[in-house]
């Protein structure tokens, strides 16, 4: 055996390896979701448009400290025409907001310094390039926000049907199971799908290992392990929902097995396998999920805009509340608020999966389709002081990671 000496030498051997500083630098681009130290993000791809296809000009502008005054004023202003640009010309081929196109130029900044480890405009401040969103906001203002809609039980039933009947194709039924577990299960759209441009990978989407099912009082339950949304998904955070069978609407197990009976997977390739990809075994994003939702509503006569990924989570919330089920579950279920999710697991078997054979029962009648107040599904102040003296999960770091923004 090697002593602790041996082992310690060894160990200052290896400080001098080339490998290293290679693997800070992989790590360094892993700070970001898209594994590239943010390339891919919109307004790191707007900023490249902007420039190359634009001005004729590099993206990439590396300025020292001790650059001229003038130097770095210019590249500011650089920065403030591709604010205004992205606020006035729609590039995308839509409005683009002004809070949108502060998020942009956070991102291309924070690109900058990771992958070129610069600051942009040397050591300014950039007060002008703030003061002129402040202004732009008080002269523009702000275009008000899309309301969703959520959709309907009956209405999701009915376009399924239509467009995706059970069992039709390999696809067809891949979304039937898809849009039936997030709306049973109360999901975020990015919880069903990936975020644009990210790699599926351990740390996000579902894989065919996090799918298990299991027998409660005679009835199939569908159990399906989350990676946890909300400032978590860096540290591996997990959740496990719930799903029983018998919904006489939507019943997710019974899509499920179906999907699994059309499209089988490998036993030893079921951890690396995305649980919802369409054929050639991509994973669906969280943009597949909207585009899938705007096009089965529109199927049906409703307007494709007032719909998207969250419309499930919101149909599911709002079918689960006309069914008397109590705003406090209904939180815990949707993991509704900061850490009130992970008392879900503690929940018994029963309660927590026949939360979606509720909701996959219930049509519903909203008074105005869309009209749901996500507030009154927050945990109430006792709540969140309960939890504070409960050690819910001692081997969770409990860390956050955000994108650095201006």
């Amino acid at each position: 055996m090697r002593s602790a000496t041996g082992a310690a030498a060894t160990a200052l051997e290896r400080a001098r390896h080339p490998a290293l500083p290679r693997l800070v630098r992989v790590l360094l681009l892993a700070a970001v979701a898209d594994r590239s130290g943010g390339a891919r993000a919109t307004g790191v791809r707007h900023w490249l448009k902007y420039n190359i296809y634009g001005l004729g000009l590099p993206p990439i502008q590396l300025l020292a400290n001790s650059a001229t005054t003038e130097e770095k004023l210019e590249a500011e202003m650089r920065l403030m025409n591709f604010v205004v640009w992205l606020v006035t010309c729609m590039p995308s081929g839509r409005t683009i907001s002004v809070e949108s196109a502060r998020k942009y130029v956070g991102q291309v900044i924070s690109w900058m310094r990771r992958v070129h480890a610069s600051d942009f405009a040397g050591d300014l401040q950039l007060r002008n390039l703030k003061d002129m969103i402040r202004g732009m906001r008080r002269e523009l203002g702000e275009r008000p926000k899309v309301v969703r809609w959520g959709c309907r039980t009956q209405q999701l039933r009915e376009a399924m049907d239509r467009c995706l009947p059970r069992g039709s194709s390999r696809d067809a039924q891949m979304w039937r199971a898809a849009l039936a577990v997030a709306f049973c299960g109360l999901l975020r759209g990015g919880e069903i799908g990936l975020p644009d441009g990210v790699p599926f990978s351990a740390l996000y989407g579902i894989s065919h290992a996090d799918l298990r099912f299991l027998r409660r009082n005679g009835k199939l339950v569908a159990a399906i392990k989350l990676h946890v949304l909300k400032g978590k998904v860096l540290t591996g955070k997990t959740v496990t929902v719930f799903l029983e069978s018998g919904g006489t609407l939507l019943d997710p197990v019974l899509e499920l097995l179906e999907m699994l009976r059309l499209d089988p997977v490998d036993e030893a390739l079921r951890a690396e396998t995305p649980l919802f990809c369409i054929a050639g075994g991509e994973a669906i994003t969280r943009r597949d999920v909207a585009s899938m939702v705007k096009a089965l509503m529109q199927a049906i006569g409703l307007d494709p805009a007032r719909f998207g990924a969250h419309s499930l989570r919101i149909g599911g919330a709002t079918a689960a509340l006309a069914a008397g089920v109590p705003p406090t579950l209904i939180r815990v279920a949707g993991r509704w608020a900061s850490d009130v999710f992970e008392i879900y697991t503690r929940l018994s078997m029963e309660a927590a999966a026949g939360m979606a054979c509720i909701v996959g029962s219930t049509p519903f009648q909203d008074v105005e389709q869309g009209e749901f107040v996500s507030e009154e599904l927050e945990a109430l102040p006792f709540e969140r002081a309960a939890m504070a003296h409960v050690d819910l999960d001692p081997e969770s770091d409990g860390g956050a990671d955000s994108d650095d923004e201006l």
